[in-house]
């Protein structure tokens, strides 16, 4: 039988599946109804007065058919409280108060016993003592994963339930924190600074998690000492080292937890490390390590500055403008006048040669180097009028269509779009910007990747 009626509503509801309005969902309840589905009906009459609550018929099919849904659904509230069915008596409930709500917004007034709402209450009080108790002992019993479950049913109904947040702490932080301090013990400091980070997310204040997260974090932080380029011979050169030098120091006290800059005075910087490929000199890091802690060092070096600047390069050509002319009320004369423009490009760029590498201080060795061009470029590419043309740009054409094949003609969109195009070049302080910006990139992926 239960198979039947679900065929039964699946082939009402795929006949629907492309109808949405009002009549097709009563035709479709009407079907359901005379099969005896009053539940499913009153679903379906409530939906086609949703989508006209001007539907008389649906109107009244809802207040007579949904007040039989609305008994049913009483009925199986009473018979789940009145055998302890706690959790069924709550679902069933819950639908009534949905449907009945749905239904009073349209003006449809269903009835049922009010004594539910008390009995509904005193359901939701006995179910989270229930469930409260289990959870309560489960947690006792350091049986965490199964608390959480009894314990996400009572604040489903009663978040403030008794200690019910204080269970739901202990049952997700307490396997976290157990986790977190064997990892400390192993000397897995990665991993427990995941289970601890876990915690707080969860709560700020969980036995002392917060100080083992503090441990984790600074066995996990490693230091690094930046050295300034020892000066280029070029001044503008040199002012770039220092924007840079700058801007390094920011960018890793902004964007790193566990990752340290060092100030690095009264290093200024690594003598003999201006090779890339050169470790410089060993002593010297090493005595730097030691009285400075520091893990790695970052050298870097500027070279090789330019800017170019094309200017404006103009070509004339000549153009071609459409203008008809009315003859009689027959003929129209199409005509092909020439006019002069420029084809105007210009360029503008900034680049340098970027040079770094990364030096563990404990082992000598050059963890990552690169040699790259850092360069910002903008070009504009327009085409001007040598006069004053105020035609419409769709009569334009680069060629005369009277005197060139027809093969050898295309589509003039691009080259008339060219008349508005962008003829404001970026600025060269634009240009070194953006290329600074790359630069100071390029330095927060290097510490991101190989400093670990």
């Amino acid at each position: 039988m239960k198979k039947i009626i679900y065929i039964s509503v699946l082939l009402t509801t795929i006949i629907i599946a492309s109808c949405t309005g009002s009549k097709k969902y009563f035709k479709a309840a009407e079907k359901l109804e005379k099969q005896g589905l009053f539940n499913e009906a009153a679903d379906y009459y409530l939906v086609s007065l949703q989508r006209k609550p001007s539907n008389v018929a649906a109107r009244i099919k809802l207040k007579e058919v949904g007040q039989k849904h609305a008994s049913s659904l009483a009925s199986e509230f009473f018979r789940s409280y009145n055998t302890q069915q706690l959790e069924s008596s709550l679902e069933s409930f819950e639908k009534l108060k949905e449907f009945t709500n749905n239904t009073a917004a349209l003006d449809v007034k269903l009835d049922y016993p009010k004594s539910y709402d008390d009995d509904y209450q005193k359901a939701v009080e006995n179910f989270c003592q229930k469930n409260y108790n289990q959870a309560y002992t489960l947690v006792n019993q350091k049986k965490f994963s199964n608390a959480l479950e009894y314990i996400a049913k009572v604040k489903k109904y009663n978040p403030s339930y008794k200690t019910i947040q204080q269970l739901d702490i202990i049952a997700v932080c307490e396997p976290l924190y157990q986790s977190a301090v064997n990892s400390i013990e192993s000397k897995n400091y990665a991993g427990a600074l995941n289970l601890l980070s876990s915690i707080k997310n969860k709560t700020e204040n969980y036995k002392d998690s917060r100080d083992l997260l503090d441990l984790s974090l600074a066995q996990q932080t490693k230091s690094f000492m930046l050295f300034a380029p020892k000066g280029s011979s070029d001044k503008n050169e040199k002012g770039i080292e220092d924007y840079l030098f700058s801007n390094f120091n920011q960018a890793a006290v902004q964007k790193y937890n566990t990752v340290k800059i060092i100030n690095n005075t009264p290093f200024v910087f690594l003598p003999e490390a201006s090779d890339i490929n050169s470790a410089g000199n060993i002593d010297l890091i090493q005595a730097i390590r030691k009285a400075t802690g520091t893990d790695y060092f970052y050298v870097f070096d500027v070279s090789n500055k330019q800017e170019q600047n094309s200017g404006l390069q103009k070509q004339t050509y000549k153009g071609y403008q459409e203008v008809k002319t009315r003859i009689n009320d027959t003929l129209i004369k199409t005509t092909y006048n020439d006019f002069g423009y420029n084809k105007v490009n210009a360029n503008r760029s900034f680049s340098y040669e970027f040079k770094y590498k990364l030096i563990n201080a404990y082992s000598n060795q050059i963890v990552a180097s690169q040699a790259q061009n850092m360069q910002t470029q903008d070009a504009v590419e327009y085409n001007e009028f040598l006069k004053a043309n105020n035609a419409n740009i769709n009569s334009l054409f680069p060629y005369n269509p009277q005197q060139t094949a027809t093969v050898s003609q295309y589509n003039p969109r691009n080259w008339r779009a060219l008349f508005s195009a962008n003829s404001t070049l970026k600025s060269m302080d634009e240009l070194k910007t953006e290329t600074h910006n790359k630069t100071i990139n390029v330095f927060i992926n290097s510490i991101s990747t190989y400093i670990k």
